[in-house]
């Protein structure tokens, strides 16, 4: 029954892996076929013109980004030329909580644990000797830090039971500030 299971959550992964990979060669291959249509000012015309729908795609773009461990940094620049600036700031932010309660809840269905534990257990090892009495500031300095995912502090924390709001709390804390950080020098930015 067990290795039943197993072999059912390989077959999975496998799926969701092969699905991801489709859409990136998808993607690449559309922009190479069609590089005029596809370009930031069809993105932001786009917007413009079904900006409630492109809002909805974006934030659920950013709300399963954890599923693949990718950056949300990368989707913030693309939001940046798309969105006005508060607007931005709170999809983003709403996103990232999304993204956070999904590696919360079901890192260990989602196979996340072996993944984690074998990418960065070193790094794990450290935190949950770390979290001990320090949980929020410590999840609040790994979401600010912006060379480390996020979705790892939110994985240790499911692991070792720290509460959902403590994780969310700690993770919108530090992310709102970089966040801002980001937003804030690109528009400066764009606008010399």
């Amino acid at each position: 029954m067990e290795k039943e299971f197993s072999n059912s959550s390989v077959r999975q992964k496998k799926f969701l892996f092969l699905i991801w990979l489709l859409v990136i060669i998808g993607g690449m291959t559309l922009y190479l076929i069609f590089p005029d249509e596809i370009n930031l000012l069809f993105l932001k015309e786009l917007a413009k013109e079904h900006h409630i729908v492109v809002l909805g795609i974006y934030f659920l773009l950013l709300s399963f980004r954890g599923l693949t461990m990718i950056p949300s940094t990368a989707l913030l620049f693309s939001g940046i030329i798309i969105f006005n600036p508060v607007e931005l700031f709170i999809v983003n932010m709403l996103g990232i909580l999304a993204s956070s309660t999904i590696v919360y809840y079901f890192s260990k269905y989602m196979g996340f644990a072996t993944y984690f534990e074998t990418k960065y257990g070193k790094y794990i090892q450290k935190i949950r000797h770390g979290l001990g009495d320090n949980e929020l500031p410590i999840i609040v300095g790994w979401s600010f830090f912006p060379f480390v995912p996020t979705d790892l502090i939110v994985y240790v924390g499911s692991t070792l039971g720290v509460h959902i709001f403590k994780c969310l709390m700690g993770v919108f804390i530090g992310e709102a500030t970089l966040n801002v950080l980001y937003i804030l020098s690109a528009y400066m930015i764009l606008r010399l």
